[in-house]
């Protein structure tokens, strides 16, 4: 599949992902290590300029549901329970966000994990979540 032209070029589009994703994607998929991203654009802005937090907090829990679904037992379901973010560095127009989570422990019917979100490779929000996982088997 090509590489759409606002996306690096190990970066295809993530499809699939939900209305919501739709009205702020398009949001990429990099297929080697499930890392999300996002180039920001001018809708994506709050008032001072920046990428909305909002816009930060959806691709970090984007990224930490795929993580734990990724990991759980096949059809499983995740909920958001708790999701911490650290906004560390304003995202200007333009910049590529790239967003890595990690499962740092999955039991029967929790998961916790941490988040590193990147504006053009300096780290922008720092993460960490509780999800509910259930089991459709």
């Amino acid at each position: 599949m090509p590489t759409p032209p606002d996306a690096p070029p190990d970066f295809e589009v993530l499809h699939d992902a939900g209305a919501f994703v739709d009205h702020v994607g398009p949001i990429y998929v990099r297929p080697s290590d499930g890392a999300l991203g996002l180039r920001v654009e001018d809708r994506h802005l709050n008032v001072a300029g920046t990428a909305m937090g909002g816009l930060l907090a959806t691709l970090v829990d984007l990224a930490f549901g795929r993580a734990i679904r990724d990991e759980a037992a096949d059809g499983a379901s995740v909920a958001t329970v708790s999701l911490t973010t650290d906004y560390l560095r304003p995202a200007a127009p333009g910049v590529w966000l790239e967003a890595g989570a990690e499962v740092e422990r999955l039991t029967g019917r929790l998961a916790f994990g941490d988040c590193s979100l990147h504006a053009d490779g300096e780290e922008a929000v720092r993460a960490r979540a509780v999800f509910a996982v259930r089991s459709e088997s």
